[in-house]
């Protein structure tokens, strides 16, 4: 009886070593993956922002059928889904817009530019300032790159992944890491997801 016992012992011991060992190659497999997303979006990201891609990685302004000025975002929201945003992300950033188009209508695009929209102030006054930042790292100045530091698992389908970005100084042939931003990634349909990113932070 006693042998029986420490039998079924055993057992329960294998089955949960070997439950745990699967759950931590889930782990590890998904930590890779989540690297992908992350290191996919920012290679693709600043890399635009290098070759000065402009349509690439933020809205165009061009003229709308009836004359006037709009926002032409199309390309840059299929480059965010390309590359690992969210449909609610997305969904997020194309609303963000919608006052600067509000606003927008009431200019002839003949005038854009030209007699209207010639200082940062009236970008700003008609919340169409977008272009004066980086989107997705904050601030004025491009970053050469990013790391990855962390990835805390919310739960089985959500993670936060911590971020920090560098310089790389060619002459010392050195990296200069500072700031800190952090991403959120859903698990949707076997895929991870960027499905929000924090204020830039120093």
């Amino acid at each position: 009886m006693k042998q029986i016992v420490k039998l079924i012992w055993i057992l329960i011991l294998v089955i949960g070593f070997s439950s745990n060992l699967k759950a931590s190659d889930k782990l590890n497999m998904d930590s890779v993956k989540i690297k992908q997303v992350v290191n996919g979006f920012y290679d693709w990201y600043l890399t635009s922002i290098k070759e000065k891609k402009y349509s690439e990685f933020k809205p165009k302004f061009v003229e709308s059928k009836n004359g006037m000025t709009t926002l032409d975002y199309t390309k840059y929201l299929d480059n965010l889904k390309t590359h690992g945003f969210s449909d609610s992300l997305i969904n997020i950033e194309r609303q963000s817009y919608s006052d600067c188009i509000e606003n927008l209508a009431k200019v002839k695009y003949s005038d854009f530019q030209k007699t209207t929209f010639t200082d940062l102030d009236e970008y700003e006054q008609t919340n169409c300032d977008f272009g004066n930042y980086y989107r997705w790292t904050g601030g004025q100045e491009r970053i050469n790159g990013i790391r990855i530091i962390d990835i805390k698992y919310i739960s089985t389908d959500k993670t936060y992944v911590t971020i920090d970005y560098f310089e790389f100084n060619s002459e010392e042939n050195k990296k200069y890491y500072w700031g800190k931003n952090g991403l959120i990634l859903k698990l949707v349909n076997k895929k991870w997801e960027i499905d929000q990113i924090d204020s830039w932070k120093y």
